[in-house]
């Protein structure tokens, strides 16, 4: 009967397995490394690529701040023309305030029974120191003023009155304050008023 010793066959194949599993776990760490490096490389690139460009806008940022500067600079400087535009404008409209205001005093004043001294003009705010005969003629001036179409209805006040002593004469002494309309806004008020009121019935249309 002839005998076969398989040991030596069985011993170099499990080698072969030790052999191929000791390949195929370097393999693996070499791809495993392989691969981390190329990850890495990657984020390396991509970092360098997210640099460059962050540099990249900052320097267009700093580059564009001293435009943004001067945008709000020539804003600022448009403001304060717009501003002095209007101002003179407004001049414009009533330059002759002053002239329309004692136009205003001197048709509204009562002849002989009131006097005014002293006349300070705030925007459209008018104040008036004066001297009267009584109180009958300040009440009259303020009726006066406050039917009168420039100035503002209701806006007439009676500031001060009292008693004094002028050239052996007992007279009133007073301050009136009063909101005074500019032209422009007579103007736009006439307007209105031309547009809301309807046309008048004429004889053709009655037939």
């Amino acid at each position: 009967m002839i005998q076969v010793n398989l040991l030596p066959v069985r011993a170099q194949k499990r080698r072969e397995h030790v052999r191929q599993f000791v390949s195929a776990y370097f393999l693996s760490i070499v791809l495993l490394f392989s691969v981390m490096g190329y990850l890495w490389l990657s984020c390396q690139n991509e970092v360098q690529r997210l640099e460059r460009r962050s540099s990249q806008v900052s320097n267009e940022v700093n580059q564009y701040s001293k435009y943004d500067a001067m945008l709000k600079e020539l804003e600022s400087k448009k403001a304060v023309s717009d501003k002095k535009r209007s101002i003179i404008h407004d001049l414009q409209n009533d330059r002759d305030k002053v002239v329309r205001v004692l136009a205003l005093l001197s048709v509204e004043l009562p002849a002989d029974k009131v006097w005014f001294e002293r006349l300070a003009i705030s925007g459209s705010s008018i104040t008036l120191n004066g001297v009267a005969l009584s109180n009958e003629a300040i009440a009259e001036f303020m009726r006066n003023l406050e039917s009168s179409p420039y100035t503002v209805q209701g806006s007439v006040n009676l500031v001060l009155s009292r008693q004094v002593a002028r050239t052996n004469m007992k007279l009133r002494e007073f301050q009136l304050a009063c909101q005074f309309m500019p032209f422009s806004a007579i103007q736009e008020k006439l307007k209105q008023k031309t547009t809301e009121s309807p046309p008048k019935a004429t004889p053709a249309d009655k037939t």
